[in-house]
């Protein structure tokens, strides 16, 4: 089966998941074919929630990408009345799992966070849904019920065959790179979706039947219907090339993050000699802001390197504020050092620079001392800050950052010594 155990989703997460819908660090996209109600209760039914629909409601799909190779996010709005306000959603993360044997993957992202919420929160938690148009409208400019941006985009694909990325950049307009990464990672996971629901329909039909006792299963009449509907409007045999053009797209705006500037062996040991003198202070930032604060910094610089909402962040933050340049490769500004454990399982390690100390313009900085240098921090006593959280829609930009930044390091800085 492809449906595996959900993931539950504390408040914190989902919260995350709403800054980066606000704030265009992902980029939702309407899914026509997928709104199929046969298509949503497939997953309601397998998914293991226990939480039947019912049969006159009819559903709205909408998907994003994720942050893990070859995953995307797959979101049901639920409506008893078509044209007004959704009843329910169903929230759920995708992954074609690597290797050559590698199937799909199913989990439902599970939000009963929300049953602890009192009014003011339920509200807070249902405006997701209109957040998530707004974000589709915002990137694709279309309406809840319009499928033309796909039709669009595949008309200027076929009309300039060898020249795709010329022609995305200038359909996108004036976005950053960056937007433009995500747009085309956003259409990949459109067509990786509708590859996802091929074979789980493929898997429920060889198992059907056949499954332990007191499993639901879907008629096969019901599974060979939503089958040929999607066989209706998009060729089956074009998908693998759809999926892997657009995430090609996506790698040409922007794959490798741009880093700047080198810092040195000797920089590190300027760092290093005054932090061990005490010349040079640090703080340490905990809680959920600065996992938040540093999500926005990646999304900027190196969005590969961010990480899904859902995964458990485990990491370390160092911050210090240079008033004044040390060498010519470390120039005055907020240098921020992190370490964090990916889904992977491996490090990531990065310095950023804020390169003013006022407007925190970011740079993700190359050099070879970045491990040496956190291990000495990790090994020292260090005091700690906290970043502020402020509500989704007023969340702060790195200029805003780099303004809390420093304040916090000048009200620490005074109590030093």
């Amino acid at each position: 089966m492809c449906f595996d155990d959900p993931i539950y989703l504390d408040r914190g997460s989902f919260e995350d998941l709403m800054v980066d819908t606000d704030q265009h660090r992902i980029c939702w996209m309407y899914h026509d074919i997928l709104s199929h109600p046969r298509i949503a209760w497939m997953f309601d039914k397998y998914a293991g929630k226990g939480t039947p629909i019912r049969e006159a409601w009819t559903t709205m799909a909408w998907v994003a990408t994720g942050q893990q190779e070859n995953s995307f996010y797959l979101l049901f709005k639920w409506y008893e009345d078509f044209y007004g306000p959704p009843q329910r959603s169903d929230l759920y993360f995708i992954e074609q799992e690597q290797g050559p044997d590698g199937g799909v993957r199913v989990r439902f992202l599970n939000r009963d966070f929300q049953n602890k919420l009192d009014q003011r929160g339920r509200a807070w938690f249902e405006s997701f849904l209109s957040r998530v148009s707004q974000n589709a409208g915002y990137f694709f400019g279309e309406s809840d019920l319009e499928s033309g941006p796909v039709e669009r985009i595949l008309h200027l694909l076929d009309n300039n065959p060898g020249r795709e990325l010329e022609c995305f950049d200038w359909y996108f307009g004036r976005r950053s790179d960056g937007e433009k990464s995500l747009l085309c990672a956003t259409t990949s996971a459109y067509f990786r979706g509708l590859q996802a629901i091929r074979e789980i329909i493929y898997s429920l039909l060889v198992t059907d039947g056949r499954a332990a006792e007191g499993t639901c299963h879907m008629a096969t009449n019901d599974l060979l219907s939503i089958l040929s509907s999607i066989s209706a409007k998009v060729d089956e045999k074009r998908l693998p090339e759809l999926v892997d053009l657009f995430q090609e797209l996506a790698d040409g705006f922007f794959y490798e993050p741009l880093r700047a500037p080198y810092l040195s062996r000797g920089a590190g040991r300027v760092l290093w000699d005054m932090t061990e003198t005490g010349e040079l202070r640090w703080l340490r930032l905990g809680g959920p802001g600065s996992r938040r604060f540093l999500r926005e910094l990646y999304s900027r610089c190196a969005p590969r390197d961010m990480w899904d909402v859902f995964h458990r962040w485990q990491g370390e933050i160092y911050y210090t504020v240079l008033r004044r340049p040390l060498t010519k490769d470390l120039p005055r500004g907020i240098y921020i050092l992190s370490r964090f454990e990916d889904q992977t399982g491996l490090d990531v390690t990065g310095l950023f620079w804020l390169e003013n100390v006022s407007v925190g313009v970011a740079h993700l900085c190359q050099g070879e001392f970045f491990e040496d240098l956190l291990d000495f921090l990790v090994s020292r006593y260090v005091r700690e800050a906290f970043l502020p959280l402020g509500r989704p829609r007023e969340e702060t930009m790195v200029s805003g950052y780099s303004y809390l930044l420093k304040e916090i390091f000048a009200q620490y800085d005074r109590g030093f010594g």
